[in-house]
């Protein structure tokens, strides 16, 4: 890659973190979403299959922008006013897939893939695609263990707890319920463990209605 080349991508990244960023603070999920798939677009045209450290960092960008704009779309966080377009979430599971792809191509390790996969599973569930959200959560929880984050494994089975409950799949005889996992996190006193708690919580609370 020319100098050149090197400094036109470093510019066209640097232009598609201001508008996502810009985006983001409007709150609009159909233009935000557009705006990162357009920008991963144009940046993924200019990287080539063997990647020198501009195109990674590139890339790299492309992951956390994607990622970003996807889980500022996902309607567990908070209870919303309305249900949310099914087409958005589509569109932000889609996102959300082409966010964990770059995770594993830059090999980016098991914490980054678990977090990636969650998010997908995190649609899923808000999509009412129950086994694909359990099967996911569960592949998130397995990289979590590989990652040796505990707290972050807890997490992810209070989301397979909520799948569990209001999907009507089958539960192992062994299985936790919610209040047994948030007891486990806060036992743990993990740094975020009252925030995971109250984001079990709220997310339970928005797609058992």
């Amino acid at each position: 890659m020319s100098n050149t080349a090197a400094d036109s991508l470093r510019d066209l990244v640097a232009t598609s973190l201001e508008r996502i960023k810009e985006l983001r603070r409007g709150g609009e999920p159909t233009a935000l979403l557009a705006a990162a798939n357009s920008a991963a677009d144009a940046i993924e045209q200019r990287v080539g299959e063997h990647l020198n450290d501009v195109e990674r960092q590139a890339l790299t960008a492309v992951k956390r922008f994607t990622y970003n704009a996807a889980a500022d779309c996902w309607p567990g966080w908070n209870i919303p006013d309305k249900p949310p377009e099914r087409q958005t979430l589509v569109v932000a599971l889609k996102l959300a897939q082409r966010s964990a792809g770059l995770v594993k191509r830059l090999d980016l390790g098991s914490l980054h893939e678990g977090t990636g996969i969650w998010l997908c599973g995190a649609f899923d569930l808000a999509l009412g695609q129950h086994a694909d959200a359990s099967s996911a959560f569960g592949v998130a929880r397995q990289h979590y263990i590989e990652a040796r984050a505990p707290g972050l494994v807890l997490l992810v089975e209070g989301y397979i707890a909520i799948v569990r409950q209001i999907s009507g799949l089958q539960v192992p005889a062994d299985a936790e319920n919610l209040h047994q996992v948030t007891a486990r996190i806060a036992a743990g006193a993990f740094e975020d463990g009252a925030e995971w708690i109250e984001q079990l919580r709220t997310a339970l609370k928005v797609f058992a209605r």
